[in-house]
Order: C-alpha cells, then sequence, then structure tokens
C-alpha cells in the first residue's frame, strides 16, 4: 500500500513502572485527529490493554507485533508512509526512532519526522549530548559526564562533590538511578548500573538533592510561536521521583520571576530543539538563593502532559495532532466550545488541581518502602479544590481503597522513633507521617529543616489538621459540617470522626440545605464563555453543571492504574461508554486518573473529576438523572451503599477484579471463554496456560489462543462448559477452568474473565468484546446468537509482565494475575 498521508505512530508497548495509560490515551486523540484531516494512521503496538488498538475508526491499520526495529522495517515496507511520528510511545520510540535513523531507513525512504528533528532524537536519547547543546545555548544545566569504569567513576563523584546520581546508558530495564551519598556506596552502584547498560557504560551526575522540582510543559508550532500550558510544583524535594511525590497545578510557592525565568528557559530549550508539539522539561530550584538548573527534556506525551490537560481543561492532544500536520497555533479552532484563537491563549486557572501517587503494594509493605530517585508508583490520581488542602483531601480520597479514616489510627499507634524514622527516611505514606508530627508538636521549622518541604506546604497541613481536630470535638455541629465540606472532606471521613454513617451525614446536608455545585473546568479561569464540560464540586452559590439531553448513562470509572488491573479498566470502560454512544446515549464519566482514555470528549460527553463515592454519585444522578449506571465490581462499599437509596436509574454492575485466582497447577490448565447474555451463551476461544519457566507450573497470567486440545475433547468441554455457563444468573464474561487428567480434561471451577483477558481476547479475536456488553445491557432488540466470532489464524500469546524487577522488592507470594502490571500480545505465524 502507498499514501502520501499516511504516518506510522510507535505505540509504547506494555504498561511498566514509567509509562501507563497516558500514552494510549494520547494516541487515540492525537490519531482520531488525524484521521479526520484525512491521514492514514497506522499504530504500532504490543499492549493487549490499549483502546486504539481496538479503535478501527481511528487506526486504520492496527499492527500487533513486537517493538523492534525490524518490525518496523517490516511495517515501513508494507505501508510505506509518509512520516513517523515518535512522540506517542515515550522514551522506547526515542529509542527505535534513532535506530531506523541510524540504519539511513528514513532517508533512503524518504519519511518525514513528525514532532522532533533528527538532532533532537539523539539528543533526548543522549544526556551527555543534550547537556552539551544545552550549555552552549547558556541554559544552567547540572554537571553530566560519562564512564565505563569504577576508577573514572571514583574519579568524577570525586571532582563533582557527592551527593552523584549514577545511571545506565541505554538502559536495559526501565529504571537505574541510584543515588551515591560517598565512596563507600559507589563501587556497588557503578557496577550494578553497568551491568543493566547495554552501551556498558554509565552517567555520573551532580546530584541536587532537596531542591525543589518544578515541571514545566511548553509548546510550540512550527512558525516557532510557543506558550506555556502549566508549571507544575512537585510538594517533596529532588531525591524523590517526581512520579511518586504529592505535585500541585498550578505552583504554589514561587515568585513571578522564578516563574519568568523558568518559563523563558523552557522556552528557549524547546526552540533550540526545534520541537514542534508539547515538551516537558523539568528543573531544580534552589530555595535559598533562587539559582535553577535544567534536569531533563521530554518531548513527547507522558503522565505530566495528561495532568496538565485534564487539569487545565486545555485540548493538548487536539492542538498537538494539528500542530504535527503543519498548522500555527493562530490556524487551530478548537470549536464551538471555545473562543477564537483559543488554542493560542496560555491557560490560566481559577482552582487548584492535586495529583497524587497510586501505590502498588499493601500498607504493610508501604511501611519498608523507602521513597527516592527511582519510581515507586504504579499510577496516579488526582482532585480538584478553590486550595491546595481542599484538592489534596480529594485526590486522596480518590485511591482505590484508600482508608476512610486517612491513616490516623495506624499512625497513632507509632512510637516517638518510628514517627522519626519516617520523617528522616521517606516512605510511601509520608503525608500522613507529616500530619501526625503536627499532632505531636512538632513545628513547621523542625519538618522543613527534615522533609526539604516548603514552609507553605505544612501550612496547608495544619490547616487539615486543625479541621480534623475541630470535627472530633465537635460532632454534629453544623457550622462545623459546612466548614468541613468547603474544604473538601468526605462524607465517610465525617462520619469516621462523629462515629455515625454516611448516610446520616448526608441527611444531615439535606436537612441544612448545604447542596453540591459544581465547577467548570475551561482553560480561561472564566474571561471567555468557555464550555468542556469537565466539572469539578464546589459548595457555592452558583452551579455550571447543566443536565445533559437524554437518555444518559453513568459511568464510573476504574481509577489510577493499579497491579492486577492495568489499564485494562480503561479499554473496558471506554469500549462500552462509545458503544452507548452509538446507541444514541449520552454518556458521562465520573474519574478521578488524569491519564484515563475515558476522560476524553470524544467519548465522554460530560466528566465529572471525583471521588467514587456515594455522595458523588447521588449528586451526578440529582443533576443528569441517567437511565444506567455503570460501576465497577471491585467499589462493593460503594454498590452496596447505593442500595440504601431509591435511586431511579438501573445499575449494572461492570466486571472488574477477577473472582478467582487459581493457584499454579503441574497439570494443564485450560480455560472455554463465553460471553452469556442471560439466555444465549456464545463461545468466544479456548486458552491454555503456559508454563512458568522458574517454577514450571501451569499459571493462569501467561496464556496461548487457542488452546492445543484435540476437536473431540474440545466438544465435550464445550458441553460441560455450557451447561456451567447457562446457570449463571447475571450476563457477563465466564470462563470455565479445566485441569488436565491423563488424556482427559476436568472441570475445575467457573469464574468471571478478568479485564485484562478480556482485552487480550478482543486484541486476538479482532472484536471488541466491551462493546458486545454495551449492547447486550441497553439495547433489548440486540440478539447474541446472530454474532459471529471468528477465530485468529495461528496462535496468539499473552504474557503478563511485573513491576517488581523495577521496584528492587520481591514479589509476596505467587505471581499472580493480581499483581501484574501490563502485558505483551504476539501473533505467531
Amino acid at each position: 500500500m502507498t499514501n502520501k498521508k499516511s504516518i506510522l505512530i510507535i505505540g509504547a508497548g506494555p504498561n511498566n513502572i514509567q509509562h501507563g495509560d497516558e500514552v494510549d490515551s494520547a494516541t487515540y486523540q492525537v490519531a482520531t485527529y488525524l484521521r479526520r484531516a484525512g491521514v492514514t494512521t497506522i499504530l504500532a503496538d504490543n499492549n493487549p490493554f490499549s483502546y486504539s488498538l481496538n479503535d478501527s475508526s481511528v487506526i486504520d491499520y492496527s499492527s500487533i507485533g513486537p517493538l523492534t526495529v525490524n518490525h518496523l522495517i517490516e511495517l515501513i515496507e508494507k505501508y510505506q508512509p509518509r512520516a513517523i511520528l515518535p512522540t506517542l510511545g515515550n522514551r522506547q520510540a526515542f529509542l527505535l526512532t534513532q535506530e531506523l535513523l541510524e540504519k539511513g531507513i528514513l532517508r533512503k525512504k524518504e519519511i518525514e519526522l513528525l514532532g522532533v528533528p533528527e538532532a533532537t532524537v539523539r539528543q533526548v536519547n543522549n544526556p551527555v549530548l543534550l547537556e552539551r547543546t544545552l550549555r552552549q545555548m547558556g541554559a544552567p544545566m547540572k554537571k553530566i559526564v560519562t564512564v565505563n569504569n569504577y576508577p573514572d567513576a571514583l574519579e568524577e563523584a570525586q571532582r563533582l562533590g557527592y551527593p552523584v546520581i549514577i545511571r545506565s546508558v541505554l538502559p536495559k530495564i526501565t529504571s537505574t538511578r541510584q543515588i551515591v551519598h560517598d565512596q563507600s556506596e559507589l563501587a556497588a552502584a557503578v557496577s550494578k548500573c553497568l551491568s543493566q547498560s547495554r552501551a556498558e557504560q554509565v552517567y555520573v551526575q551532580q546530584s541536587l538533592g532537596g531542591y525543589k522540582e518544578i515541571e514545566v510543559v511548553v509548546q510550540r508550532d512550527q512558525s516557532g510561536t510557543m506558550m506555556m500550558l502549566g508549571m507544575v510544583e512537585d510538594m517533596d524535594p529532588i531525591g524523590i521521583h517526581a512520579g511518586d511525590s504529592i505535585a500541585f497545578n498550578p505552583a504554589q510557592t514561587l515568585l513571578d520571576r522564578q516563574i519568568q525565568d523558568m518559563r523563558d528557559t523552557a522556552f528557549a530549550i524547546t526552540r533550540k530543539l526545534r520541537i514542534v508539539g508539547v515538551n516537558h522539561v523539568q528543573f531544580a530550584l534552589d530555595p535559598v538563593n533562587d539559582n535553577f538548573y535544567v534536569i531533563k527534556s521530554s518531548p513527547y506525551f507522558d503522565r505530566m502532559v495528561s495532568f496538565v490537560a485534564q487539569s487545565t481543561g486545555y485540548p493538548v492532544a487536539m492542538v498537538s495532532s494539528q500542530l504535527y500536520l503543519g498548522k500555527t497555533l493562530r490556524e487551530i479552532d478548537l470549536g464551538p466550545g471555545f473562543a477564537k484563537h483559543a488554542a493560542l491563549i496560555e491557560p490560566a486557572m481559577d482552582h487548584i488541581a492535586a495529583r497524587v501517587p497510586v501505590w502498588g503494594f499493601s500498607p504493610e509493605q508501604a511501611q519498608k518502602q523507602l521513597l527516592g530517585t527511582e519510581k515507586k508508583s504504579v499510577g496516579t490520581v488526582f482532585g480538584i479544590g478553590r486550595s491546595p488542602a481542599e484538592a489534596l483531601f480529594k485526590a486522596i480520597e480518590s485511591r482505590y481503597h484508600e482508608p476512610t479514616d486517612f491513616h490516623i489510627q495506624s499512625q497513632a499507634k507509632l512510637s516517638d522513633d518510628e514517627l522519626v524514622d519516617r520523617l528522616v527516611h521517606p516512605h510511601a505514606e509520608r503525608l500522613f507521617s507529616l500530619l501526625e508530627a503536627m499532632q505531636r508538636g512538632y513545628t513547621a521549622y523542625e519538618l522543613v529543616e527534615m522533609t526539604k518541604i516548603d514552609p507553605f506546604y505544612f501550612d496547608q497541613l495544619a490547616k487539615m489538621k486543625e479541621l480534623i481536630t475541630e470535627l472530633v470535638e465537635h460532632p454534629g455541629k453544623e457550622p462545623v459540617l459546612a466548614k468541613a465540606k468547603h474544604n473538601g472532606l468526605s462524607n465517610q471521613l465525617i462520619a469516621k470522626l462523629w462515629k455515625t454513617t454516611p448516610k446520616q451525614i448526608y441527611q444531615m446536608m439535606q436537612d441544612h440545605n448545604l447542596t453540591v455545585k459544581y465547577k467548570e473546568v475551561e482553560p480561561s479561569a472564566g474571561e471567555f464563555d468557555q464550555h468542556t464540560q469537565t466539572f469539578y464540586s464546589a459548595y457555592e452559590d452558583e452551579n455550571e453543571a447543566l443536565t445533559l439531553p437524554q437518555p444518559s448513562a453513568l459511568f464510573i470509572g476504574t481509577g489510577g492504574l493499579r497491579l492486577g488491573l492495568s489499564n485494562a479498566g480503561d479499554f473496558f470502560v471506554a469500549s462500552m461508554m462509545m458503544q452507548l454512544h452509538r446507541q444514541k446515549f449520552h454518556t458521562i464519566i465520573m474519574n478521578c486518573n488524569p491519564s484515563s482514555v475515558t476522560l476524553n470528549t470524544l467519548i465522554a460527553d460530560k466528566r465529572y473529576i471525583e471521588p467514587a463515592s456515594a455522595e458523588n454519585v447521588l449528586s451526578v444522578v440529582e443533576i443528569d438523572q441517567p437511565q444506567l449506571i455503570f460501576i465497577p465490581a471491585s467499589y462493593t462499599n460503594l454498590l452496596e451503599t447505593l442500595k440504601k437509596y431509591d435511586l431511579q436509574s438501573k445499575v449494572i454492575t461492570l466486571p472488574d477484579d477477577r473472582l478467582g485466582n487459581l493457584k499454579p497447577r503441574s497439570n494443564q490448565l485450560v480455560a472455554l471463554d463465553y460471553l452469556w447474555d442471560g439466555e444465549n451463551e456464545k463461545f468466544l476461544a479456548s486458552t491454555a496456560a503456559l508454563q512458568s519457566a522458574t517454577n514450571f507450573d501451569y499459571e493462569m497470567i501467561n496464556l496461548q489462543l487457542p488452546a492445543a486440545v484435540n476437536d473431540v475433547e474440545l466438544k465435550k468441554m464445550q458441553a460441560t462448559a455450557r451447561e456451567v455457563v447457562e446457570q449463571q444468573s447475571n450476563p457477563g464474561f465466564y470462563q470455565v477452568i479445566f485441569e488436565q487428567d491423563g488424556l482427559e480434561y476436568k472441570a475445575l471451577t467457573v469464574q468471571s474473565i478478568s479485564l485484562p483477558e478480556v482485552a487480550f481476547l478482543s486484541k486476538s479475536l479482532g472484536i471488541n468484546l466491551p462493546a458486545l456488553l454495551g449492547k447486550i445491557v441497553s439495547d433489548q432488540d440486540f440478539n447474541l446468537a446472530d454474532t459471529e466470532i471468528t477465530q485468529p489464524k495461528g496462535t496468539v500469546t499473552y504474557r503478563a509482565t511485573f513491576p517488581f524487577e523495577s521496584l528492587r522488592m520481591k514479589p509476596q507470594g505467587i505471581l499472580g494475575p493480581n499483581k501484574i502490571i501490563g502485558a505483551e500480545i504476539q501473533f505467531m505465524n
């Protein structure tokens, strides 16, 4: 195929510690607008949880295969793309693009590189080259050198002065940064990072630990016009990975001259590197003398770009797609919801957004997990409010299964020595330790000395602590309740502190006419009449959220990416939302994950950035009156609580977490997968568990489709499985697990198919299975029996990936489906 208007998009591959669903979300948006401009889109990826790979209305050619330079060359030969877009595939796409450049493929085929020139690709992949370029242009840079042995590393460390950061050049795995405080730690760090480097080299770089970390997202068009989309401040200082820090947009503690200096420097870097589209520049700011240093420049979509887009309402991906096609910012029309030339106007905010990390380990493990330069979090959530404290309260409550008492009881049990240890050595739950320290009389000055966190944030924490204390001391008082709600406290937390129930708090609010209003997130802070249909709650006078036309459906998103689900939950919910769109429903999403594809304006007609709590669901139901409410099965408390209210809407439970978790067996395990509509069952596929390479057991984390079972035995198994599936009470996806017993197979159990496996089956069969379920639950005329399921030619494999190597920790127990962070899918001939 030859198409002068075709673009090859390099995907990011399986989710890992460094990237999650933000890449899929950006890909879907950019590809949509490219397609609308008449461009043929080709997506190379092997992430079975990707929503983009399953949507043929956006991606013309989905190529599921290994993300290697040889596979990309095959795609180039097959599709003859006019251009390649690497900015949607994270760092890996830049490494692959450099390999293509070195092989001369792009020059030979006259393929254009979008977003970044060739020289910038090389500099992004090589921090030493980037440092040299930026130093030549006068940008303040930290010192960095490359060495290939310990003696040279020792010499450079002594020259730079401890502490230093040791990093692998071209690392084999995702995270290989170590901070070294003295010579005794250096040898082990160099040895480890050398062994993890494909180039057998390490970077030795100056440490800026204790400085403020400031993250700036800017945008540039091909004419050189630039704008700042957001300046985000991390609460934690450098020394803790930015992805593990609490972050605020806009920055909270900076002076205007600091903002302008870093803004100008980010512009200068983006101009020097000739970037078109977004660029994420990270700075280290010395709070004592105002000196700042450039840490990193990332000219691609990442979690920070997603956070800025969602917290400002500025459609970054939509604008970038048009910049890639050569339009200038002045020429871009954002549509009827925006003012003229809105694409050219820097976002302004009349609210504050707080982003907090989601951890992949249990509360017990969290106490042992020290935070440092290597990322430990697996996902992120955010909250929006009028103050930092309100936004932070909402963000924390948005984390999956966060304790209703904000860890108050567990922190109170710490001894003084244990608390001091947690303050000096930051860990995953350090925010709650800081609140406990203030409760015990530590001054802000003492805590600043121990943590290097700006005093401003201790003022905010003090307000949070005082508000909690006031609630405890004045139970049942309406003025205190009103104050708590204005500051973002949930009914669950208030009920816990008042030793009552959330329903009684809700009733008290109704009795005192204390009703929530919703404010719109749009990028002009109310200066222009603009409407993004994205809202957050506030206890103010005016309500800006109007009822959508009917029929409508409310979806509760699966929240921040977490182990066991990854972004398969986003794939599932987004697929069902689009199916209801096709059935003329207006779709509403309540979600708190800034990276989620479900928050796209292309998928949701209306968005609420709120924690998935009963009070928020009831408020939205009162405004929008949806006919259907879709809630993930793992939100058990929410589902049980809503049963106590007289809802006019029909509540539909979405599958989420796997109901069963089979332990590995020494005999072959085979699953027969079905879709059941309550009357008819439809066989989807057979999958066989692959044998573990470590313990030689059959685990349901690595799968092969179809299973190697002879036709006679398969028919016997299908007869048994059909009887079992037809006994299930609710429509959904079910699998019957069989274990090999000699030459036959015996049925072990039936369970819901996990969402990661539903995503795998969808890619393997070339059909959007969640959309089929959407038809079943919302379209009375749909007949599942008429649906044809075509089996793939050849074999398809699914291999789960885990975060434990990147986390530098040993998994507890068996590596089951509840611990996966991503997966790879591959079609075999």
